[in-house]
């Protein structure tokens, strides 16, 4: 279950950020077929019909089918980053008001030609950093290792996270996803062979593009467009062979540290967003994604119990022991950045909806500190769907 959390960026975006969640095992396995017209839509099917006909030749016919199936199949969610990245190719075309995330965006590609820009957009050049650390990034493996600014933190905080919930999570590794990965033609070939089903001569012409393309980012693979992110994984039950064998993890993008430290909230941040994504392992591992909800509603309601979750253990006495003012300032900035697909089955809720979650989080945390009892992970999801219908009211008035 890949999470993108928008708190990476999903909390970003409103993004956990929702920052990412992927998520296979509530896929099916093997190859996919097409989704339906609104299951399928991804943010490349908006605006790949205006891709210059040079390019268009380049890709298969049914591109856009392939790529909502791939992300269908993995539980990927759309990438803010994508999202951000289109508005600043075709502001016209998009609701939203402007956002700090699109400034943000908008300043990482000033002066790139818009043909790089579609590249990066539509043919997959900003997925394949995020599938490459999905599907071949180890904890050991010196091309996933965490940023050496962050590596102390993140690291002690993921230990302590794993001493603080009461569910199995020894076998989730903690990683990084690096730009690097878009700048190697093997493995930019290898991700269009793997993810989207690109015959080899076809791929490594692709591969070329975004080669190229990521050279002519304003520094090169080191650009944090490409890495804007974070998100928990688990193939857990899934006969998937795509994902046979891969482990547990939840995985950091450059980009997304870079983007804290852009917004002032780095000092706090990383920590909230290991918070949010190590709670998706807890609800991984206690099926706490199962609920009678569909759609948005669904997604909602699974974001703001991982926002309860990440703020009880980020200022519970036991937990990070964080300042629970500066962690829902923090949280605020994340969820204020922006994102308005309210409609939409990946919308990770309001702004004002998810700091209710997160404020009933450090809530329950303080009453126990006197004692410094920590809940069962099962007890804490029961209070919470008892609130849940606070943290969704109407937020107007």
């Amino acid at each position: 279950m890949l999470k993108r959390t928008r708190w990476s960026l999903a909390a970003a975006t409103g993004l956990a950020l929702g920052l990412g969640l992927v998520t296979p095992a509530a896929a099916a396995p093997g190859p996919v077929a097409a989704p339906t017209a609104a299951a399928a839509r991804t943010t490349a099917a908006a605006t790949s019909a205006a891709l210059p006909p040079a390019l268009a030749r380049l890709l298969p016919a049914d591109w856009d089918q392939r790529r909502a199936a791939a992300a269908a199949r993995l539980g990927v969610e759309p990438s803010p980053a994508q999202e951000a990245l289109e508005r600043v190719i075709d502001p016209a075309d998009h609701a939203c008001a402007p956002t700090a995330l699109d400034a943000f965006v908008e300043d990482l590609v000033a002066g790139v030609p818009t043909e790089d820009l579609l590249v990066l957009a539509l043919f997959g050049g900003l997925d394949v950093a995020t599938y490459d650390a999905l599907l071949h990034g180890t904890a050991s493996d010196p091309r996933y290792a965490l940023d050496p600014d962050y590596r102390k933190e993140l690291s002690t905080s993921f230990r302590s996270a794993q001493r603080f919930w009461d569910v199995q999570s020894s076998d989730i590794q903690l990683l990084a996803m690096h730009g690097a990965a878009a700048q190697d033609a093997a493995r930019v070939e290898r991700f269009y062979r793997e993810v989207y089903g690109v015959p080899a001569a076809d791929a490594r012409e692709l591969a070329a593009l975004v080669v190229d393309a990521v050279r002519r980012l304003p520094g090169g693979a080191d650009n944090p467009l490409l890495t804007l992110n974070a998100y928990a994984f688990t193939a857990e039950g899934d006969d998937d062979p795509l994902v046979a064998g891969v482990p547990d993890k939840i995985v950091f993008g450059d980009g997304i540290l870079a983007f804290l430290e852009h917004l002032r909230i780095a000092d706090v941040g990383a920590r909230a967003i290991l918070a949010h994504e190590f709670a998706h392992h807890v609800q991984f591992e206690q099926d706490l994604f199962d609920s009678p909800l569909t759609g948005p509603e669904a997604t909602r309601r699974t974001e703001l119990m991982a926002d309860a979750f990440a703020t009880y253990f980020a200022t519970h006495k036991r937990g990070l022991t964080l300042n629970a003012k500066r962690l829902l300032q923090v949280e605020r900035s994340f969820f204020e950045v922006g994102d308005c697909s309210f409609e939409s089955d990946g919308h990770h809720g309001t702004p004002a909806q998810r700091l209710r979650a997160s404020q009933w989080g450090a809530d329950v945390a303080r009453s126990a500190q006197k004692q410094g009892h920590v809940l069962p992970s099962l007890v804490l999801a029961g209070r919470f769907e008892a609130a849940l219908p606070g943290f969704v009211r109407p937020d107007a008035g």
